[in-house]
């Protein structure tokens, strides 16, 4: 079966507190957007007796420093450290019977840049992969956090506004968007940007900020009023991401000044984005951004 492993990007990102198992609740939406990872899956059942198997294949697009970072982690390197091998392992004993499976994947999303790359590998895969499995709906869920804290997002098919640590999933309504993604040539690591926040232990509560708009969050992310919501949501991960790499500060304001109505941080980084009016806004500002930015690399998409 082929299909693609999409990018996803953060609209809003706030981190309330650190839960007293380490990990950080969050609040944010969401959403996948027509950039991805093209995957090739093959399941055949093999006769029982047999151990079930995974052959992976892979072409390396990144560029960079990240090239050598996927390379590390490809059948060219150490397989075992892959987050696809990893979750073939771990599922493994709840396959119901034995199975070969075939991966061949294009890898172009980055990695260290907040638009869930391995995730949605990951994802992808588990979306072929569990049915073939005796796990439950909700095992499936808790399964998928296991591999990561995005990873259960990736088993869906719309936008979701996501809180705990990535695995309580609401399906939200968005309006099409067309945006510009910056791809820059340094990442920012999830570990150290959460250090950076310096969330103290408390007990769980709900995000007030979230609370009082989310009749208003609804009804713009329903209809696109992107310029609202840039006044009202901002990504929390950006006041360190800007400190540590301040070209990314430039960047966001070089989106604006290209016609953006919202521009953020996707997740922790170092991925950047601005959202467009309109598809045609959207293509008369990319060479601006091209130009001025020329160390970035630069994606349009869509969703």
């Amino acid at each position: 079966m082929q299909t693609i492993a999409h990018a996803k990007i953060n609209i809003g990102l706030v981190i309330p507190y650190k839960r007293e198992d380490g990990l950080h609740e969050i609040r944010s939406v969401f959403v996948p957007i027509d950039f991805g990872d093209p995957m090739e899956i093959h399941i055949q059942p093999l006769p029982q007796g047999n151990e079930s198997t995974l052959e992976f294949h892979s072409e390396n697009h990144l560029k960079g420093y990240r090239h050598s970072l996927f390379e590390a982690v490809s059948e060219r390197g150490d397989l075992t450290k892959n987050i696809l091998s990893k979750t073939f392992a771990a599922l493994k004993p709840n396959l119901i019977e034995p199975l070969g499976i075939k991966v061949h994947l294009k890898k172009f999303l980055p990695p260290e840049g907040g638009i869930g790359g391995g995730s949605s590998n990951a994802g992808v895969f588990l979306r072929q992969i569990l049915p073939f499995s005796k796990l439950s709906g909700p095992e499936q869920i808790l399964f998928a956090k296991s591999i990561g804290a995005d990873v259960p997002f990736f088993l869906q098919d719309s936008a979701c506004f996501v809180s705990g640590i990535g695995e309580i999933l609401e399906p939200i309504s968005v309006a099409k968007g067309f945006g510009i993604m910056a791809i820059p040539p340094f990442g920012l690591s999830t570990g150290s940007m959460y250090a950076g926040l310096q969330k103290s232990l408390q007990k769980p509560y709900g995000s007030e900020v979230w609370k009082s708009l989310a009749e208003d969050l609804i009804r713009s992310l329903h209809v696109g009023d992107w310029a609202y919501l840039q006044n009202r949501l901002e990504n929390e991960f950006e006041k360190i991401a800007f400190q540590t790499q301040p070209l990314l500060k430039e960047l966001k304001l070089g989106f604006f000044e290209s016609g953006a109505d919202f521009a953020s941080l996707s997740g922790s980084g170092s991925c950047l984005y601005g959202i467009y009016p309109t598809e045609g806004k959207r293509n008369e500002a990319l060479p601006n951004v091209s130009f001025r930015f020329p160390e970035m690399e630069f994606r349009t998409f869509s969703f």
